[in-house]
């Protein structure tokens, strides 16, 4: 998903249910003209239905797939703008190039949420709010439904963008860590 002008605007509807997840984008997508990025089930049961387009077409199919979710409904965002970085998380699961030589990524954060729509509005959240680069990115899949990011940076990047990852999670958030200047072991493969 790298090298499209995307959206602006990003919507993702988590749903507890499959069946219900593909009445979803269906309702969705003949409410208005946004884009189906993705429909597909998860772990956990879960379903995903990601949207894109214009700012006002993403809300107009987000709302009409909510009220159609109902109670189904576990989480919901919508981005306006979508930062650049949030793009290519779409895509997870996504093991990042090997970043050892990189020194810049002095600190890394670890972020994991109980949904995928946190883990999306926290990385976008995070990435507008410090020099930052997304690293290692799944939603859902072999994780009970829950989602997790890394973010590398200097310090005070990784402790501002943690900052606002945290913020924007709120009580999704199942917990952020972070280390300073991490093993050269595990520099470039957190996740081995």
């Amino acid at each position: 998903m790298t090298g499209v002008a995307r959206g602006p605007a990003l919507g993702v509807l988590e749903i507890a249910t499959i069946a219900r997840g593909v009445v979803v984008a269906d309702a969705a997508l003949k409410r208005a003209p946004a884009v189906l990025l993705s429909s597909r089930a998860v772990s956990a049961g879960k379903h995903l239905v990601l949207l894109e387009g214009g700012v006002a077409e993403v809300e107009e199919a987000m709302a009409a797939g909510a009220r159609t979710a109902g109670d189904l409904l576990l989480d919901r965002v919508t981005l306006p703008a979508a930062d650049d970085q949030v793009w290519p998380m779409l895509g997870a699961p996504v093991a990042p190039p090997d970043w050892a030589g990189d020194h810049g990524a002095e600190a890394v954060a670890i972020l994991e949420t109980r949904t995928v729509c946190a883990a999306i509005a926290a990385a976008d959240a995070a990435c507008k709010a410090a020099d930052v680069t997304v690293r290692d990115v799944r939603f859902a899949v072999d994780l009970a439904g829950k989602a997790y990011f890394t973010l590398t940076g200097t310090l005070d990047a990784i402790e501002a963008s943690a900052d606002a990852a945290r913020h924007a999670a709120a009580d999704r958030l199942v917990g952020a860590e972070l280390i300073a200047q991490p093993a050269p072991e595990l520099r470039g493969r957190l996740f081995r």
